[in-house]
């Protein structure tokens, strides 16, 4: 019996002080360059997210210059003169501007959801897409953004 309750006593004072340790990182407005693998196509492009609007500008491939802004609302597509909104609900979830717009709604309204890496932080989500992963480096750059279940795949310069 003397063994159970020390053996007791030790785990209660080795797990008194013990808590999940979450983190708040700082996900404020960015501009990078990134390489997109959507399925087995690649291309590159630049992606921002200023002010919660998110926009994606082809600099490789067919589309290069073929800009898409998302706001929740809806996506503007601009190629050259031409220009042409959708609201969101014709919009597939696989548009790239939609999709990072999503997560970034889905980590952004629930803080302290992300776990410290080796070089930064790791958010992880569910949107209409399906479960994602973001990567941001300790300086609050980001790594990468991953759907893994529609099999994109994200990366910044």
């Amino acid at each position: 019996m003397k063994k159970v309750v020390v053996a007791l006593l030790l785990a209660v004072f080795l797990f008194a002080g013990c808590q999940m340790k979450t983190y708040n990182p700082e996900i404020g407005d960015f501009q990078q360059s990134a390489a997109v693998t959507l399925r087995d196509n690649s291309y590159t492009c630049d992606i921002s997210r200023v002010d919660k609007l998110v926009t994606v500008t082809a600099t490789s491939s067919n589309a290069i210059g073929l800009t898409i802004t998302y706001n929740g609302d809806s996506a503007m597509f601009k190629y050259f003169d031409l220009e042409y909104e959708v609201t969101s609900d014709k919009i597939d979830d696989t548009n790239l501007a939609k999709a990072i717009y999503d997560a970034f709604e889905v980590i952004t309204t629930a803080p302290d959801k992300a776990s410290k890496t080796a070089d930064g932080f790791r958010y992880d989500g569910k949107t209409d897409l399906g479960n994602f992963t973001i990567l941001q480096y300790d300086d609050f750059s980001f790594k990468s953004i991953e759907f893994r279940d529609a099999n994109i795949k994200i990366v910044f310069d």
